[in-house]
């Protein structure tokens, strides 16, 4: 229970600023509010949300509320992952921590979609922070490390700053006094970097704690001092009343006769809390005054001190404080022989007990029930995850729907105004021929074959509405294929969220296992090195290294196979781009091996050397390679069971590079058609793979072709220019 209080508290000072000054922030944000365009006007009530977020969470979620009802609908409006990690703070200090983490994964979410790295970092900090009060600092470490990483690779000192007090608060309240010192001064060095003069005072502050808590008083007084002089320019008043009361706990730790110089600090502290009407730094005061007192024997004065600060305590309520001044209380009137007092004082520190072991189970038990519906929660959120990308793609098909539909009837208005025209043209001209009959009659035979040519033009008309007609439904089915295009480009992007997401974890075991691997090789010199050498210890050791080494292993396999991943769904289809030929047929043949690798088909690589590197569109490259090996693969395994196999051959031209993939399949039936539209020999193709690779080729102004074996199967020889020539694209 120690602990928790502790962590609440150390929580509220650093976030907590002098609350005159805040309440005068408020009311000049809210004087502005009407007076303000829409955009302006969003802006401030996120400031505001960032003033109340401690004072009044409430205002805060209703604030939150109303900024997104109104922008739901607006597109410009990019600080939505903001508002939800808001409204996250403001749950979390009324004590609702089930909805205060459902507010920061959707505020994960939010920033993921609209790129806002900052608030994602800011998240992850938000949830280590919760993982953090509830006690669970395997969990908080995680996700402050996850905030670390994103702040770092944003050069966001504030954050950096942010990050290592989080961290340094984590590690001091696990008693690991030295790794928070190392984390307080790497906060100190980054606030010091942005001349944060507010979070300089507060780690100078944090570092005189951690001397403290690892018993060097005389270091931790000079930090605090430093900390209440930086604090005294910034005007914090809370924390220079805090420092105050600190600098009077290290004179109570140092000798007897520095105390009575801890009394004139707890007195400024003192003080300040009056000013500051913080009742609850009040009691922690009285409670060291009252306990110093007794130590120089002025148990009226210890009374005197210890009666107010309970009062306060009952008032607050605040039991562990009331518990620790009714243990002052207890001792003291036990000193003075006051038996009939020390009764009374007795008993309302059995009361406070049994008070305080009350608030201990009721916090465990809602420390469980807390574990529990955050557990829920995260499958609820990923349930509607799953829901918002089935909704989404409903949607698109939609989308697609209405386009061909549009596209239909833009063709039939089309054909209809064509004929009309037509028959206009027909209707003048029949009139023109009417007039002039008579004049005519003598040219009747040059009429009548213009007749005839009407007659044969009118034919070809309606076989050209055939063929029109015709078109009209390879359209549909072109549409149709452009739609599963779409749905395997969003796959891409899947592929490329789960290979992301494989290496956040991957990352954190490969990085841990050096460390380990180190320190077993610092205790097997350890061992090796003492008098009497235990072999089976030894032994024990060098097995568990070699497991390290087979983790070690096989993480980076998994690294290589996100990494393969990453690379084939990446797409430069703007941009032409240096792509390396041997290195993304390596990986196109990686990704296919696995598909293939129970069907013993044999894969030759006849690399020329002296290719290197291409500039072209990679993306699409790259699925002309994997679009020709894949046919490749499959004729081999059909017709070819037993010794097939796949040669890749490349060689370096004049000005160009040749690839060629050939195959001991069942060959090419149909050579004439095989780059045509919708001409394909598979039962369930569609015939667009081959002409797609044409079209990039001939985007790059390049060549391909296709032949048959003599000993059997088929060649696709493919030639590419060494310099993408866009003046045509």
């Amino acid at each position: 229970m120690k602990n928790f209080l502790g962590i609440l508290f150390i929580f509220s000072l650093f976030q907590l600023h002098p609350v005159q000054a805040q309440n005068k922030k408020i009311e000049q944000l809210e004087s502005e509010l009407p007076n303000l365009s829409k955009a302006q006007k969003w802006n401030t009530m996120i400031d505001l949300m960032w003033e109340y977020r401690d004072i009044a969470p409430e205002k805060t979620l209703t604030l939150g509320n109303a900024l997104i009802q109104d922008t739901k609908s607006d597109v410009n409006f990019k600080n939505t992952a903001k508002v939800l990690n808001l409204m996250g703070v403001a749950h979390r200090n009324l004590g609702n921590y089930t909805e205060a983490l459902d507010f920061y994964k959707h505020a994960l979410l939010q920033s993921d979609i609209l790129n806002d790295t900052p608030q994602k970092g800011y998240a992850y900090i938000n949830i280590g922070n919760l993982f953090y009060f509830q006690g669970n600092q395997y969990e908080a470490l995680k996700n402050m490390k996850e905030a670390l990483i994103i702040s770092q690779k944003e050069e966001n000192n504030s954050m950096i700053g942010y990050c290592y007090m989080n961290l340094g608060d984590i590690q001091l309240s696990a008693g690991k006094y030295d790794i928070a010192l190392e984390n307080y001064n790497k906060a100190r060095e980054a606030r010091l970097s942005i001349n944060d003069t507010n979070g300089i005072a507060v780690a100078e502050f944090s570092i005189g704690k951690a001397f403290l808590n690892g018993g060097n008083p005389h270091l931790a007084r000079s930090k605090f001092l430093i900390a209440l002089e930086e604090a005294q320019k910034a005007d914090y008043k809370s924390l220079e009343y805090k420092c105050y009361e600190y600098i009077g706990l290290t004179y109570t730790f140092s000798s007897q006769d520095s105390l009575s110089w801890a009394l004139e600090n707890y007195d400024k502290a003192y003080e300040g809390f009056l000013e500051l009407q913080q009742p609850l730094g009040q009691a922690k005061v009285l409670i060291k005054k009252a306990d110093v007192e007794f130590s120089l024997g002025n148990y009226n004065q210890s009374i005197i001190y210890a009666s107010s600060g309970l009062a306060i305590a009952e008032k607050l309520p605040a039991v562990f404080e009331a518990l620790q001044l009714s243990e002052i209380l207890v001792k003291t009137y036990h000193a003075k022989g006051n038996l009939m007092e020390e009764n009374r004082a007795l008993k309302d520190n059995l009361k406070y007990l049994q008070l305080f072991n009350d608030t201990e189970k009721l916090r465990k038990a809602q420390m469980l029930d807390n574990s529990i519906q955050l557990s829920n929660k995260e499958k609820e959120i990923d349930k509607l995850n799953y829901e918002r990308k089935i909704s989404n793609d409903q949607i698109k098909n939609q989308q697609y729907f209405i386009i061909a539909l549009f596209v239909v009837f833009a063709l039939f208005a089309i054909i209809l105004y064509l004929l009309n025209l037509k028959s206009k043209r027909f209707r003048q001209f029949s009139l023109q021929l009417t007039e002039k009959a008579k004049e005519i009659q003598k040219q009747k035979v040059i009429i009548d074959q213009k007749a005839l040519e009407e007659h044969e033009l009118n034919e070809k008309l309606l076989e050209k509405n055939i063929e029109l007609m015709e078109a009209l439904e390879q359209s549909k089915k072109m549409f149709e294929q452009l739609e599963k295009n779409d749905k395997l480009a969003l796959l891409g992007q899947m592929m490329a969220v789960v290979a992301h997401e494989i290496n956040n974890p991957t990352n954190f075991i490969y990085n841990n296992v050096v460390p380990i691997q180190d320190t077993l090789e610092e205790l097997l010199e350890f061992v090796n090195g003492m008098d009497e050498v235990d072999e089976e210890k030894v032994e024990d050791i060098e097995e568990c290294k070699l497991l390290l080494d087979g983790i070690q292993d096989g993480v980076k396999r998994i690294m290589d196979i996100s990494a393969e991943l990453k690379n084939v769904v990446k797409s430069n289809h703007g941009f032409p781009k240096p792509y390396f030929i041997h290195e993304n047929l390596d990986t196109t043949l990686n990704l296919l091996h696995k598909k293939y690798k129970y069907d013993d088909i044999e894969v030759i690589k006849e690399y020329d050397l002296k290719v290197e590197e291409i500039t072209c569109l990679g993306g699409k490259i790259s699925q002309i390679f994997i679009n020709l090996i894949d046919n490749a693969y499959q004729a081999v395994k059909e017709h070819t069971p037993e010794g097939g196999f796949i040669k890749i051959r490349t060689n370096l031209l004049k000005d160009r590079v040749g690839i060629s993939i050939i195959d001991n399949g069942g060959g090419i039936k149909d050579l004439d058609h095989l780059f045509e539209t919708f001409f394909t020999t598979k039962k369930d193709g569609l015939g667009l793979g081959l002409m797609i690779c044409k079209d990039i080729i001939k985007q790059h102004k390049g060549e391909i072709n296709a032949f048959n074996n003599k000993e059997g199967g088929a060649t696709f020889s493919i030639q590419l220019p060494l310099k993408f020539d866009d003046s045509d694209v």
